[in-house]
């Protein structure tokens, strides 16, 4: 266990290596319960969406989910976040060390919208892995979930009530579905009140082939799929433009920072973040400097041991023409440098 944001986190139950694997081929059950629940919700709740997310809101009908970012008035990001169209209203899940302020900044452009902070109120639970459906058929036959998508349910478990705001008036541990992650693998997501999230761990433990996984497999896992880390690959001081992925900005309608991010594109000359594989030995890990003919080009933002590739995988902000697919770079790893390959992840 670690502290992290006023959490106490689950970082490794057997171990992050035979965790990891495990939901590559199998499935793993992570308590994500330290994510945020926010609730946006009135006659102003589209127009919050299309103008506080970099992502076009209009793309998610109800029942679907996008993934955006969260952007300052200088096209920063504030935060990435997946959001959750519930049919006239909008659950968004920031991250624990950035809620308050997604919370404050999305209430502070609420014009005729309503924003409400449940998260004290809800935990979430993540089944992830190749055998999570089959996994959840005992409780509940989600076959028919498509990716992305989310659906209220009810399962066949002592208990509590959701907030009011999201409750359908089911029978059993009334819940929200949604099939989403955070390690590249099929699964889904269970976001229910907290004091049945017990209930439900229990059951899903005592079906076969489930594991718990902790947070350390969560970011070994993440990484292999390329995929951000809030703190840690973007601080407030990049811009979506950087970070990627390209489809996170749509430029069909006007959002709080398009602007800074039209200028920055016409400019150009900004460093890009971009995957890293070693060529042999080596562990690169975060702050390890990046070398291109022996001067230092970036810096590792995240690092590990791949437990799929056995080889080591990084993210660094490159200069863009660095960045190319398959270019000779080095990291340094306790002063001495290491061949690596840029990789446009996922890794795996």
């Amino acid at each position: 266990m670690a502290p992290f944001a006023g959490w106490e986190m689950p970082i490794l139950y057997s171990g992050i290596k035979e965790e990891h694997l495990h939901v590559r081929s199998s499935a793993g059950l992570f308590d994500v319960s330290h994510m945020g629940d926010l609730l946006v919700r009135g006659d102003g709740a589209y127009g919050l969406m299309r103008h506080a997310l970099s992502n076009d809101i209009a793309l998610a009908k109800e029942g679907k989910a996008i993934y955006s970012h969260i952007l300052d008035r200088e096209g920063r990001t504030i935060d990435d976040t997946i959001v959750y169209n519930l049919g006239g209203s909008y659950l968004l899940v920031p991250n624990a060390s950035t809620k308050d302020r997604v919370l404050e900044w999305l209430r502070s452009h609420a014009d005729d919208a309503e924003v409400l902070d449940l998260s004290s109120e809800m935990a979430c639970l993540a089944l992830q892995g190749p055998r999570a459906e089959e996994a959840m058929r005992p409780l509940l036959d989600l076959s028919g979930l498509k990716r992305f998508r989310v659906t209220p349910a009810s399962l066949p478990l002592p208990a509590a009530n959701l907030p009011r705001e999201l409750d359908d008036g089911g029978e059993g541990l009334r819940c929200l579905i949604a099939r989403t992650g955070y390690t590249g693998e099929d699964g889904f997501e269970v976001m229910l009140p907290w004091d049945s999230a017990p209930a439900l761990w229990d059951a899903l433990l005592g079906t076969d082939g489930v594991y718990p996984a902790g947070l350390g497999a969560r970011d070994t896992l993440r990484l292999e799929k390329g995929m951000l880390l809030s703190g840690t690959d973007f601080d407030g001081g990049q811009t979506p433009l950087q970070t990627g992925p390209p489809w996170v900005v749509k430029f069909n309608r006007p959002f709080i920072g398009r602007e800074a991010l039209e200028e920055q594109s016409r400019e150009g000359g900004y460093p890009v973040l971009a995957g890293l594989v070693m060529e042999g030995k080596g562990i690169p890990r975060s702050g390890y400097p990046v070398l291109h003919r022996g001067e230092e080009v970036g810096a590792v933002t995240s690092g590990t041991m791949s437990p799929m590739l056995e080889r080591g995988i990084a993210l660094a902000y490159l200069p863009h023409d660095l960045a190319e697919e398959g270019g000779a770079l080095e990291i340094s790893i306790r002063g001495r440098g290491h061949p690596a390959r840029v990789k446009t992840p996922p890794f795996v």
